[in-house]
């Protein structure tokens, strides 16, 4: 039933390259990667960064870009990365127990108090090394405003300093964060604008060589997708997944290239 022959017409060599698994380098956002490089920057000085907001809607690189940015920090510096998704860790104390095990510490016993949780990553902080913090989906976080003051005091007390990337789907005025809490946090911000056509049909094109066997693909079927989904609000995964579908079609059909007939009509 699974014999390798029964694939021989696949088209696809790799849907990594599709679903977000990939390391690839984001396409068309140099100046926004750029702007997150100088904005955590100082951290490799040892000095206190400001914080990031970085805001836009879904689907338009901005995990991608501070990823890309994260990973070249990991290799380069001796700062240490986490990330933490806000809509999985939606509370105070979920999150900052999240970023305590992050650290290296062992899984504190439920409802252990924030003070407890707090003085330990001081510990650390104080004992060890930078942290650049990516909370994604921070417009999800119930407690904004009391995360945002942990982490600023954390990084005001200890000798090593927190970088903090916050990456929201809101624009900055609809999340609720009191005008204290902006202005303890120095917080500067970064919008995101969504993908034109053009860039799209670069991403596509770029994606495509990489996930498809050659000649599988054709500029038209990357016009016709980059083109629905500008139309529809410029979301990449949106892309991305239209052509992974197809690509699906097209082998289950024995073709070695996509169709037009392949494609599904993009909703906006």
């Amino acid at each position: 039933m699974f014999e390798k022959d029964s694939t021989s017409n696949d088209i696809i060599r790799s849907e990594r390259y599709l679903s977000g698994e990939s390391s690839l380098p984001p396409v068309g956002r140099d100046e926004e990667i750029h702007s997150i490089r100088d904005a955590i920057r100082p951290l490799t000085k040892r000095e206190t960064p400001e914080t990031l907001l970085v805001h836009g809607p879904p689907g338009i690189g901005k995990t991608a870009c501070v990823d890309y940015v994260f990973d070249a920090l990991d290799r380069e510096t001796s700062v240490k990365t986490i990330e933490i998704n806000c809509w999985q860790y939606s509370t105070r104390p979920a999150l900052l127990t999240e970023l305590l095990i992050q650290l290296g510490y062992p899984a504190p016993r439920k409802g252990h108090p924030v003070d407890e949780l707090l003085s330990k990553i001081r510990e650390w902080l104080d004992k060890n090394r930078n942290v650049a913090l990516l909370l994604d989906e921070f417009d999800q976080l119930q407690d904004k405003t009391e995360v945002a003051y942990d982490l600023h005091m954390l990084s005001q007390q200890t000798s090593n300093k927190i970088g903090l990337v916050l990456i929201s789907n809101i624009p900055p005025k609809e999340l609720f964060l009191d005008s204290r809490s902006w202005s303890r946090l120095n917080c500067r911000t970064l919008k995101f604008k969504p993908y034109n056509e053009d860039q799209l049909k670069e991403i596509l094109k770029d994606r495509s060589e990489q996930a498809f066997k050659p000649g599988a693909v054709s500029e038209e079927v990357i016009e016709i997708i980059a083109d629905q989904v500008a139309e529809s609000g410029g979301d990449c995964r949106q892309a991305f997944d239209s052509l992974l579908q197809a690509g699906r079609t097209a082998t289950q059909q024995g073709s070695r290239e996509i169709r037009k007939r392949d494609l599904t009509k993009i909703d906006g």
